[in-house]
């Protein structure tokens, strides 16, 4: 009922029309959940699928099935359930202010770097623990040789970009900004970091996400969410693909048994990376620290009269929201679901 007609109670329609994006936010959370725990699922059960293939050719395959299960379906069903009607025109106009924009990667890059210093650091406490796991994701990510960290190179830089900044910048950013800049920014946020199912890169992108929604919203586009978030990516890509070099290798497992490593022209390079990338973490955070104290001059405005706290409450109250945060809490910790149903499935193989 519109609000201008007599009787009808002011903003009810759009409290109305908020809860049912939160809804379908818990939807789209329990699909990103469910679909990464089928594709850990068929992993775990071994069919051997790829095995018949050359090990390059294999590590393809399996790099488009994470594809499948981990952007294609759930975005797909984002899209489905959220319905944003020109979405693309919308978010992919010329930003505004692109070179201040730009200016702002330092500052986000060490904010968010430190975050995952001082996290990694925090997961020192549960090492003897399952929960370690989900601190410890550089082991998954390495590549086995050149081949393979360049296709993870075009997925970090390319693909993962392109997706996740039209998901999370895009349609549940805008989704949500109707109810509030700022309340939009920290759920599209939250929804980033829960989706990378591990607690190191959790709190990594929800700060990252913090950041990049601020520009997204700042901007009006999210060209240049899209072209940093590549950036920061390949920082990491070029680190991963470094480590794959042998000797580069070789020298990092001597550096971790306290043996002196051989200093070859790759090592070299690799050190001085890290040097730079070091430098460059320092120089953000001083940036960052500059810019926090102005914060108050880059607020968002509001746009809705309904309180912060209120909003939240609707939002973690939805059903499907609540499933869906504990389907995200128990796949970043012991996992207690994909195993069970990992048991189920194999006394069912069993018993046929």
């Amino acid at each position: 009922m519109p609000d201008n007609i007599v009787g009808a109670v002011p903003g009810e329609d759009k409290k109305q029309d908020f809860r049912n994006v939160c809804l379908r936010l818990g939807v789209m959370l329990i699909i990103i959940f469910v679909s990464r725990g089928v594709e850990n699922i068929l992993y775990s059960l071994e069919i051997g699928w790829f095995s018949s293939f050359d090990p390059n050719a294999s590590y393809l395959l399996e790099t488009a099935m994470s594809f499948l299960f981990l952007y294609i379906i759930p975005l797909g069903c984002t899209i489905a359930l959220l319905k944003p009607p020109g979405m693309c025109g919308k978010v992919y106009k010329k930003p505004k202010f692109f070179g201040s924009a730009m200016g702002m990667f330092p500052a986000l890059y060490g904010v968010a770097i430190m975050t995952n210093m001082l996290t990694m650091l925090c997961s020192k406490l549960f090492e003897q623990t399952d929960l370690y796991k989900s601190f410890n994701t550089v082991n998954s990510l390495k590549p086995d040789n050149m081949f393979c960290a360049i296709v993870l190179l075009v997925q970090l830089v390319v693909i993962a970009p392109l997706f996740e900044e039209f998901w999370f910048r895009g349609i549940v950013l805008e989704s949500l900004r109707p109810y509030g800049n700022g309340f939009a920014i920290f759920v599209s946020a939250l929804m980033f970091g829960l989706t990378h199912a591990n607690l190191n890169q959790f709190f990594y992108a929800f700060v990252l996400g913090i950041g990049l929604g601020y520009i997204a919203v700042s901007t009006e586009s999210i060209v240049t969410t899209t072209i940093m978030h590549a950036m920061f990516n390949s920082i990491s890509g070029i680190m991963l693909l470094l480590i794959t070099f042998p000797d580069v290798g070789d020298y990092l497992m001597a550096q971790s048994a306290g043996m002196e490593g051989e200093m070859t022209p790759m090592v070299t390079v690799y050190l001085v990376f890290l040097f730079v990338v070091f430098l460059l973490m320092l120089v953000g955070v001083f940036m960052a620290i500059a810019k926090f104290r102005k914060i108050k001059r880059y607020k968002v405005p509001k746009m809705w009269d309904v309180p912060a706290v209120k909003r939240w409450g609707i939002l973690l109250s939805r059903f499907t929201m609540i499933i869906g945060l504990i389907f995200a809490v128990d796949t970043m910790g012991m996992q207690y679901i994909t195993r069970g149903i990992f048991r189920l499935l194999t006394m069912a193989f069993q018993l046929e």
